[in-house]
């Protein structure tokens, strides 16, 4: 009977380790769980990225809308300066010696009004010259009548008449050189060797470049020696980038923007336009007129110029939007709510900041602007995992 109870603790006590070891054992066995996709895990197929609804990948892709050209504006540098068909840059025709000035920096200026006054030796040379030969000519015209009444009367010969005729030819003509170069100084016959610089234009005096007692010197004047501008006439220099040309033609708005004048804008229209771009800074210098009536631009004056496409039937998007892939331009567009579906683009015109283009892409369309690599990185590495699929053979069945 002592035995018989031995055996049976025995059997009991390994019988409760079994029940524990097997429920250990249990325990540590994972559950075998069904191949559920993650929300984030996108569906890829050739040319689309597909997000869930609650995909949070789908809140770091950044889309812009697409925009018609015309209600693009671009913005470049700009330089005011004087309108050369108003500006008049006066120096002397002949040497001398500056007397004096008669008017100063921002002073109106009228038309033919005195600038300043030179006494120039050559002016007196000139002016001597032009009565020399009022006075040869005079004494011409009264040897001819003289030596014609003699001729007439049979007193001289007739080559002694004939010379007085020569005489009085070449005195005629060395007068009138001389009158003509004295007018074309616009100085007066009377021999005081005083020249007076004068405004061919009326406007503003806007420059300098001399000083009472400063002799000059017409074949070596470097700048002038005024600046006589109307400031209502101005131009506007504009730099354009190289990618800019084919959006930039003539008679083509223009909007200015001043820091001097945070709280106005100017109006200009591009009249000229270089055919060659600058060397040194490599972008096409275009010209545009503007008024400035109410004088508040300056010569100078650096700005902003805004131009608007008014290409037709254009559409510009965002630079950044735009990938190579290869050698074809591509974007992303939002063709359903999580559906990034891409697309090539053929650009017509581009810059630093927007692409544009004639076709493939409608007005509004929403591009990605941030997040285009990854979707592209994404379809590359399904199509990669696709074709490893399709190389690796099938395992043949064992019998």
């Amino acid at each position: 009977m002592m035995i018989s109870n031995v055996l049976t603790r025995s059997y009991l006590m390994h019988a409760l380790m079994a029940v524990t070891l097997l429920s250990q054992l249990t325990a540590c066995q994972k559950p075998v769980k069904a191949d559920i996709p993650s929300v984030d895990e996108p569906t890829i197929s050739e040319n689309a990225v597909h997000f869930s609804a609650n995909s949070r990948l789908k809140q770091s892709v950044i889309t812009a809308p697409v925009i018609s050209s015309q209600d693009n504006i671009v913005s470049f540098p700009a330089r005011i300066a004087w309108d050369e068909d108003h500006t008049a840059r006066v120096s002397p025709p002949i040497n001398g010696r500056l007397v004096d000035v008669l008017v100063q920096v921002g002073s109106p200026v009228k038309e033919h009004q005195a600038l300043a006054h030179l006494s120039s030796p050559d002016l007196g040379s000139a002016q001597a010259d032009v009565a020399r030969a009022k006075s040869e000519l005079a004494q011409a015209e009264r040897n001819h009548a003289r030596n014609k009444d003699l001729a007439d009367a049979g007193i001289i010969a007739g080559k002694d008449f004939e010379q007085s005729q020569t005489d009085l030819l070449n005195s005629k003509a060395e007068a009138a050189r001389a009158e003509i170069r004295l007018r074309s100084l616009g100085a007066t016959d009377s021999v005081d060797q005083k020249f007076t610089i004068r405004s061919p234009i009326a406007g503003m005096m806007v420059a300098r470049n001399t000083n009472p007692g400063m002799e000059l010197r017409s074949d070596q004047v470097i700048s002038p020696l005024f600046v006589v501008s109307d400031p209502t006439y101005l131009w506007c220099w504009i730099d354009a980038p190289e990618q800019a040309i084919s959006s930039i033609h003539k008679d083509m708005q223009v909007i200015l923007h001043s820091s001097a004048w945070p709280n106005k804008t100017f109006n200009a229209q591009i009249d000229f336009i270089e055919d060659m771009l600058d060397p040194a800074s490599h972008t096409l210098k275009v010209r545009a007129k503007l008024r400035n009536l109410d004088l508040k631009l300056k010569g100078e004056m650096y700005v902003t110029a805004q131009l608007s496409n008014t290409t037709n039937n254009t559409l510009d998007i965002p630079a950044k939007a735009v990938f190579l892939k290869e050698s074809t331009k591509m974007v992303f567009v939002k063709t359903s709510e999580g559906i990034y579906t891409r697309k090539v683009i053929v650009p017509v015109a581009s810059n630093d900041d927007w692409v544009t283009i004639s076709s493939g892409l409608n007005k509004g369309d929403e591009v990605v602007l941030d997040g285009a690599l990854f979707l592209e990185k994404l379809i590359e590495e399904n199509k990669s995992q696709v074709a490893q699929n399709i190389d690796v053979p099938k395992p043949m069945p064992v019998n």
